[in-house]
């Protein structure tokens, strides 16, 4: 497992804590990639409130959280989740049993449980150590609110993958991105350097466009109204720099039919090249 730390290199109000966990295992888990004709523009509708993580490093949680909030295919969301007993015995006493709104203070645990399950040293708390997608995927799953996770290795199976669904996105964060045009494009200027690391949902993809809309987790007044967008040349970019999309099928989601298909030999070993030239392996 290759485990990467992202320091946070920019001082502002806005706090990330995403790091990297390229777990060479995942490659058994690659989403399958639809024909092209089946990829359409999605909205899925978000059903809680923009959160706001604060001055916390819990970025992965306020995404597992706004997942869990968020429509899918066949799926309509709540602003609560249910922990059975055996969900809570599962999450190292981070959660018992019973029914939680779906808020900053439940993003903030499920956080804790994920910095419990990745392969990051250190625990929140006592310190905020940052997670990673991979981690808060794992918590999801030891809950019980997801009943396994894939991961999509190409913008083509990420766009896929959105057809039934939102996803996960952990990128680097550029300086210049704490920073929308008005109409919520993120703006990214690669000479700006890196801020350090960022978990995000995806949930909204125009396929005119090529716009991927994020709602983020820095409360109504960043973007636009918490809200912002990264075209494809630039999310397909961030992608490439240690990116990873993680795609949970959360519990009690019918799977789609027709389902994607599985990639094909040399899209798996053009994944695992690119996986490890990220990594500098």
């Amino acid at each position: 497992m290759q485990v990467t730390h992202l320091p946070e290199t920019h001082n502002r109000a806005y706090r990330l804590g995403r790091h990297v966990e390229h777990d060479p295992r995942s490659l058994r888990y690659a989403h399958g990639v639809l024909p092209k004709s089946a990829i359409k523009s999605v909205e899925w509708t978000r059903r809680i409130p923009i959160l706001d993580q604060g001055s916390l490093g819990s970025c992965t949680g306020n995404a597992g959280t706004g997942i869990l909030g968020t429509d899918s295919a066949g799926r309509t969301a709540s602003t609560k989740v249910t922990i059975t007993p055996a969900g809570a015995a599962a999450s190292h006493g981070v959660f018992v049993a019973g029914t939680y709104d779906l808020d900053e203070a439940f993003a903030v645990c499920l956080y804790k449980l994920a910095t419990i399950l990745d392969g990051i040293s250190g625990q929140y708390p006592p310190t905020d150590t940052g997670s990673t997608g991979l981690g808060v995927a794992k918590a999801l799953k030891a809950l019980g609110l997801a009943g396994s996770y894939t991961h999509a290795f190409s913008i083509a199976a990420l766009n896929s993958a959105l057809q039934t669904g939102p996803v996960m996105i952990g990128i680097e964060w550029l300086k210049s991105m704490f920073d929308t045009a008005t109409d919520g494009r993120i703006l990214l200027d690669r000479a700006s350097g890196v801020a350090g690391g960022h978990e995000l949902e995806l949930s909204k993809y125009d396929a005119t466009t090529g716009e991927y809309w994020v709602p983020n987790s820095w409360n109504t007044s960043w973007g636009d109204a918490g809200w912002g967008y990264l075209t494809t040349a630039d999310l397909t970019w961030l992608l490439s720099q240690q990116g990873d999309v993680t795609v949970p099928a959360l519990s009690g989601s019918p799977t789609p039919a027709p389902g994607p298909t599985a990639p094909s030999g040399a899209q798996v070993a053009a994944a695992v090249r690119s996986t490890l030239d990220g990594l500098g392996v």
